[in-house]
């Protein structure tokens, strides 16, 4: 039987806690029932994970995996990947947690001269960011390719997710970690006029939009299935290890009209009249909102498309169930 006796203040402060004994005494489920804590003597604690070995023995954390580059499928080509594959995100809400909260203030996409393969989200620096779903670390150290410190995160279902510009890591290579972890702390490193977030999804290392899976205005994940299409893909995004990314209108958000450093008050007063401005549209999607009466065949014929070009844009099946209000992507 193991007993904790309480410390005197001025008795604990002659010690590191972390130096006593750490023997385990109990056992605490989480939200995610394949993950525990335990905590120990010295009041620390640990995630475990009770499928550890078998998690990450999968072929998923075998093959291709490389982890002093950033890119590890330099012999798969784009014709290799399938046209579209359904990828389960989450089973469940304990499998998600947003990367960091905050406003979009630069979008995936053509900018300036270059393609910017992600997103980005100001924050202040040293803000924790998270993983965004369980997975094991691959990359964890600073790149000179503009980056900064960065990690990326490989997933069971073989996404692999990109946190740049941090300025302190939380993890190491091959360290396995739950969605919510503190996996880093946001900064201004690598190529950046500012302390923001620079998020990738990759599959294959080829990127596609993180806006196509999650509401970063809300945090939301807008998929528990995802219909990826190898029409997503930048193709040029595995030609170079370098982050291709123009400051432009992100640079922007976090340095005066002269070009000196905002504060980080400064920086968040911007942010906010920014947002309150009309959001620029990404694409020219049409959506339909479900009414009374409504079912996947009226609404194709209604747009002129069909059932299952409904079915990939919004990441379901034929069988799905739709609902009143819901908000369905037709084109």
């Amino acid at each position: 039987m193991v007993v904790f006796v309480a410390m005197p203040l001025e008795a604990q402060r002659k010690y590191n806690l972390e130096e006593l004994p750490e023997i385990p005494i109990d056992t605490i489920d989480t939200a995610n029932p394949k993950v525990k804590i335990i905590t120990f003597t010295n009041n620390t604690w640990k995630y475990y994970i009770p499928d550890y070995l078998k998690l990450t023995d999968a072929e998923v954390f075998t093959s291709h995996w490389v982890t002093n580059q950033v890119f590890a499928y330099k012999d798969v080509k784009i014709g290799d990947i399938p046209e579209t594959m359904e990828i389960e995100l989450v089973e469940s809400l304990a499998d998600y947690h947003p990367p960091v909260l905050g406003r979009v203030s630069s979008r995936y996409g053509p900018r300036g001269r270059g393609m910017h393969k992600g997103i980005d989200i100001g924050l202040p620096t040293g803000e924790p960011i998270y993983a965004t779903f369980e997975g094991k670390v691959r990359y964890a150290r600073y790149n000179s390719g503009g980056y900064g410190y960065l990690v990326i995160l490989r997933h069971p279902n073989g996404l692999e997710t990109y946190y740049g510009h941090l300025c302190k890591l939380n993890v190491d290579v091959d360290d396995y970690v739950v969605a919510g972890q503190v996996i880093g702390y946001g900064g201004n490193t690598g190529r950046s006029r500012g302390p923001h977030l620079h998020f990738e999804v990759r599959y294959a290392d080829l990127t596609f939009d993180p806006e196509r899976i999650i509401d970063f205005s809300t945090g939301d994940l807008k998929w528990q299935n995802f219909v990826l299409e190898r029409g997503y893909f930048n193709v040029s995004s595995k030609l170079t290890e370098a982050l291709e990314e123009e400051e432009g209108d992100m640079g922007d958000m976090f340095v005066d009209k002269d070009g000196n450093p905002l504060s980080s008050e400064e920086i968040v007063d911007k942010l906010e009249k920014a947002a309150a401005k009309p959001k620029p549209t990404v694409n020219d999607a049409v959506y339909h909102k479900v009414k009374s009466g409504d079912n996947l065949s009226k609404i194709a014929a209604k747009y002129g498309t069909t059932v299952g070009a409904i079915c990939r844009l919004n990441g379901i099946k034929s069988s799905t169930p739709i609902r009143i209000g819901q908000r369905l992507r037709v084109k």
